[in-house]
């Protein structure tokens, strides 16, 4: 748990917004008090109460470096399906210290995160701890005043309903207002903090760096192969700070170079900024491929560029930026799919996806750009070079 407090919960966003410091150990403890809130409100026992405080304390334990970033270098390795929650179970199953602490509970503690009951629906859902925590706890520390929804009024009118003998979180017909504000608050956060440009450069150049320090053989493998039997070990001594000296150390290459550019704020530039819609790329075939491109063809087109351009790929950054929040997308009344929708009761007790009524989620569509970002002296002549390769015209 105290490696926690050496991660920060939004990554590089303090590059943007510099009290963005705070971190995954802060994040923990609120959802941990949320949730004995909640279950409270929904009259769990005691014993169940305590099983979804420990789960919502531990719920982010199997985040790697700089949080969400680390899911995509262990992705590399161990396939798009991987998540975080794949390294919580892991840490609660092997860690002998949480072992001992647990007594005999790791199972029931494990099926919380799969899903399939109402204390699920509390930790992972469309209205969890981990979101009314952050959202607000986000909004504080950068300043941007887009998360004050009304968090008091969303748990008292917080409810549950039953269907085929499982029970779901739901939400009293008379908390919708205070709703919507918390689902326009998470798709403002998105826009302004979480999906900000700065943020995004810095990110790939971390990932770069990663990629790099790998193949440099900076950076252990065993440390991002959950199949290993010591990963466990290997994965818990990275955090922000030391995976970053891990790299300085080591390597003698590009990896240490883009460590040091984002540890002095040297970052790269954005040189393309088209917005993939019919007014940014009016020709549909095309805006569709470039929507769909791969990993390995976003990675050749930045060879491509580069090339063209005269610098290394290292220092060329093509990004597909998408906008879409699975809380806003439309969902089959199907109750027990995977991503649910949120549950409103009415006052007869009839029971309809908040989805169906909210003006809001009806004009919603997902927001799509393609960035380019490269070195400041380079950034006339990656413009070029990106727009005759993509057939666009930037809107910069």
């Amino acid at each position: 748990m105290q490696r926690l407090s050496r991660i920060k919960q939004l990554a590089h966003a303090y590059i943007v917004y510099p009290s963005a410091v705070h971190t995954r150990l802060e994040h923990s403890i609120g959802s941990l008090c949320l949730a004995g809130r909640i279950c409270d409100q929904l009259d769990l026992s005691q014993k169940k109460k305590k099983l979804v405080r420990i789960a919502a304390l531990l719920h982010d334990i199997g985040h790697g470096p700089f949080s969400h970033i680390w899911e995509k270098p262990m992705q590399w390795i161990n396939g798009e399906d991987f998540c975080h929650e794949d390294v919580t179970k892991l840490i609660i199953k092997n860690d002998t210290q949480i072992s001992k602490l647990l007594k005999g509970i790791q199972n029931e503690l494990i099926g919380i995160f799969d899903g399939k009951s109402l204390s699920s629906d509390i930790i992972s859902g469309s209205l969890d701890v981990d979101k009314l925590d952050y959202l607000r706890r986000d909004s504080y520390h950068t300043g941007v005043a887009f998360s004050p929804f009304d968090i008091e009024r969303i748990i008292r009118t917080l409810c549950k309903i039953s269907e085929n003998g499982r029970d779901y979180l739901a939400i009293d017909e008379k908390g919708k207002n205070a709703l919507e504000s918390y689902r326009l608050a998470r798709y403002s956060m998105h826009l302004q903090v979480y999906e900000h440009h700065t943020r995004l450069v810095a990110d790939d150049m971390f990932l770069k760096a990663i990629k790099l320090a790998l193949n440099e053989g900076c950076l252990p493998r065993e440390s991002f192969d959950i199949s290993q039997s010591d990963f466990v070990d290997n994965f818990l001594r990275f955090d922000d700070f030391s995976v970053q000296h891990e790299i300085l150390q080591n390597s003698n290459g590009l990896a240490k170079n883009l460590i040091q550019d984002i540890r002095n704020r040297k970052l790269l530039k954005r040189a393309v900024v088209v917005p993939l819609t019919k007014v940014g790329v009016d020709d549909a075939l095309r805006r569709k491929k470039i929507i769909e491109m791969s990993s390995k063809e976003i990675e050749d087109s930045e060879k491509t560029i580069a090339n063209e351009v005269g610098i290394d790929p290292a220092y060329l950054i093509v990004h597909l930026q998408s906008i879409k929040i699975k809380l806003y997308e439309r969902f089959e009344q199907t109750l027990g799919k995977k991503e649910k929708p949120i549950y409103v009761k009415r006052r007869n007790n009839r029971v309809y996806s908040f989805d169906e009524e909210s003006p809001f989620s009806a004009a919603l569509t997902p927001i799509r750009k393609l960035y380019v970002f490269c070195p400041e002296k380079k950034v006339s002549k990656t413009k070029s070079a990106a727009e005759a390769l993509f057939s666009i015209k930037s809107e910069i």
